[in-house]
């Protein structure tokens, strides 16, 4: 086991989604953002005041993902599958999804380690919302958001399933 402290390196990170069947596949990414959750701000500033406030309101997640395109087949999990496999399988379809971006520590990921994610339910997990491969260029874009009326994804040290 590794100490699972310090700064990391992106070959160190994987971002697993599930495929059309469910399973998680480890996809490759160049780029990843919105990895977290973001509350829209209500104001509530009254004249009287002498600074401004607000009232979080309710969370909001998004992702963006950018890599090769890449037509592979499918793989376990920590193994590369091929992102134009996986992702043209799930986009547009409304069936919530399993998400996992694991953030290995100075080595490949280990349970401890930081990791953001959701285990998909029938009522909970991600949708593929984008994609937008450019062969030509040999990369793709990719977004995913919430399943209407889902558990918000969280960070923590336990991979998803």
């Amino acid at each position: 086991m590794t100490a699972l402290t310090g700064r990391t390196v992106g070959k160190f990170c994987d971002f697993r989604v599930d495929d059309s069947a469910g399973t998680l596949r480890s996809i490759p990414i160049t780029s990843v953002n919105g990895v977290s959750l973001t509350y829209d701000e209500i104001d509530l500033t009254a004249f009287q005041d002498k600074v401004k406030g607000a009232l979080l309101g309710i969370p909001n997640c998004k992702i963006d993902i950018a890599g090769p395109f890449d037509t592979t087949a499918a793989q376990t999990a920590g193994t590369l599958s091929g992102s134009h496999t996986i992702l043209s399988g799930i986009v547009g379809v409304l069936t919530p999804l399993s998400l996992d971006f694991q953030v290995g520590i100075q080595a490949a990921w280990e349970s401890g380690a930081p990791q953001f994610g959701i285990t998909s339910s029938t009522t909970s997990g991600f949708i593929c919302s984008a994609y937008d491969p450019d062969p030509l260029n040999g990369t793709y874009t990719a977004s995913f958001i919430m399943f209407p009326g889902s558990s918000a994804p969280d960070w923590g040290t336990t991979a998803e399933s």
